[in-house]
């Protein structure tokens, strides 16, 4: 480090675990483990060996060791169902013996959940949580109604220490008045239990997590501000209770303060059988080799947690900015079912891909402002003052073409009283307009245990604190090995 930034001896991370219901989800390890296959594939290899084996493509027990215990590790479709698929067992939620027989040997349901929730609590992770069909069994229902069906599987989730059922599609997926009572069962039968739903925004006053659901990865920044901005645009102060989940997309979590579903994982490069990653595209993103974001990530929210709808209010810019990915080739850039989806094929015209969003959202606070870089563009932005008076901002990524970059811009976040930062993306330089009369500025690598003395190479003028994109740039990737591809994260503290 250049000789006028100083190390101190200062953590500004605290040394708490994080209290958002953030997770990691096995649905796209599922996918790489094999090869890209059909869903029906990706049921069979959720089960103990994959979990817990120490080889390659398995061991997903064993990812993501330095936050384990600030993440809850989310077992996908379908934990519950056989090998030989019947459909009758969706939603049976029983974790099924022939895939788990060491955790359901001699033991009924409730203690079989607990024989794994133990074990993935041994390895460190906060809790365990699952894919749940949105409908009953068939096979299991055995004349019972359907409050008395699920209140068993909430007692079984209960005395288990179950953490979260991702409640997906399925034959109810659609019926509102479904998800309102499962989770008014959930309050009082497994009131410890998270229930996420999906697919109708219309539970988002009546839940207390809803996921935004699937984005492909190459369009899935305008995608995920797109959903973001058609929910956050409906709910008003006091009108919307639910957390949201904005999945793999971590920055815009962290610095927006919504909960993660973390679905990237540390195998990089190629499947098994040589063919390209098409849900994770090296020739994007590469957000495989990102793993160092998840741990900023997380580590801003034990400082300022993902909160509410309904806390404060939500402002977003008139600017429209629109991302554009020209195919080479379909079958290894993007997952062939989205061409199956208006979301994605009413957007493709010409072999491109386009996908536009609000160019800004900023919670609980005044829009930053940005100006373009030197090819006119700008990064998509979003802010937030968090209810504990943590700041955030986060620059994402533009696609045009067939390139994926930050545009580095001069950036204004209006940090009034706040005195902790949360800062992601790139930048040419960012400027902090405070009300504060600041003598002293810190700088940390938010997956780092230090933090920089950084006063002298800022600029402190009356009202504003001037911080240069490059060192932003130095100090937020300085903890990352060298394969890690990770944009920036700092904490940044004035004193």
């Amino acid at each position: 480090m250049n000789k006028k930034i100083i190390k101190t001896d200062i953590n500004l991370v605290p040394n708490i675990i994080n209290s958002s219901p953030d997770y990691y989800c096995t649905w796209q390890t599922q996918l790489f483990a094999t090869s890209g296959g059909e869903p029906i594939k990706q049921r069979v290899i959720i089960c103990e060996n994959s979990l817990f084996s120490n080889k390659k493509p398995y061991g997903w027990a064993y990812f993501y060791e330095k936050i384990r215990s600030d993440l809850l590790f989310v077992m996908d479709d379908s934990w519950d169902v056989g090998v030989v698929e019947d459909k009758a067992d969706f939603g049976c939620l029983v974790l099924n013996g022939e895939k788990f027989p060491l955790s359901t040997k001699d033991s009924d349901n409730k203690n079989a959940l607990k024989n794994l929730s133990t074990r993935l609590k041994s390895l460190g992770w906060k809790g365990l949580g699952g894919w749940v069909y949105a409908g009953e069994s068939t096979n299991y229902l055995e004349g019972k109604t359907l409050d008395e069906y699920y209140i068993k599987r909430l007692q079984d989730a209960n005395y288990s220490n179950f953490s979260l059922w991702k409640v997906d599609w399925g034959k109810r997926d659609n019926d509102i008045e479904f998800r309102k009572n499962l989770t008014k069962l959930q309050k009082e039968y497994a009131p410890n239990l998270v229930i996420e739903h999906a697919i109708t925004e219309e539970i988002v006053p009546d839940t207390d997590l809803y996921r935004t659901y699937d984005v492909p990865a190459i369009a899935s920044i305008p995608m995920t501000m797109e959903k973001l901005y058609n929910i956050l645009k409906v709910y008003k102060k006091g009108e919307g209770k639910a957390l949201l989940n904005c999945e793999d997309e971590v920055y815009i979590a962290s610095a927006g303060g919504f909960v993660m579903g973390v679905m990237r994982h540390p195998y990089v490069g190629n499947f098994p059988n040589g063919e390209k990653d098409r849900s994770f595209p090296k020739i994007h993103r590469n957000i495989k080799s990102k793993i160092y974001e998840v741990i900023r990530a997380v580590n801003w929210h034990k400082i300022a947690p993902a909160y509410s709808v309904d806390s404060l209010n939500t402002y977003f810019s008139d600017e429209i900015l629109t991302d554009t990915w020209r195919f080479k080739d379909k079958t290894s850039e993007i997952e062939n079912w989205w061409f199956n989806k208006p979301a994605i094929s009413d957007f493709i015209s010409g072999g491109i891909l386009k996908k536009s969003a609000v160019s800004t959202i900023a919670r609980n606070t005044k829009l930053p402002n940005s100006e373009s870089d030197k090819k006119g563009n700008k990064p998509f932005i979003i802010a937030s003052l968090n209810p504990s008076g943590a700041y955030s901002i986060a620059t994402l990524g533009r696609t045009i073409d067939r390139k994926y970059y930050i545009p580095k811009c001069n950036v204004t976040a209006f940090t009034n009283t706040s005195n902790v930062i949360g800062v992601f993306g790139e930048y040419k330089t960012l400027t902090l307009d405070t009300s504060l009369k600041v003598k002293r500025v810190l700088m940390q690598d938010l997956a780092s245990d230090f933090a920089y003395d950084i006063t002298s190479k800022v600029k402190i003028l009356d009202g504003k604190v001037i911080v240069d994109g490059k060192l932003i740039s130095r100090i937020g990737k300085s903890s990352q090995p060298k394969d890690d591809t990770s944009e920036p994260g700092v904490i940044i503290k004035l004193n």
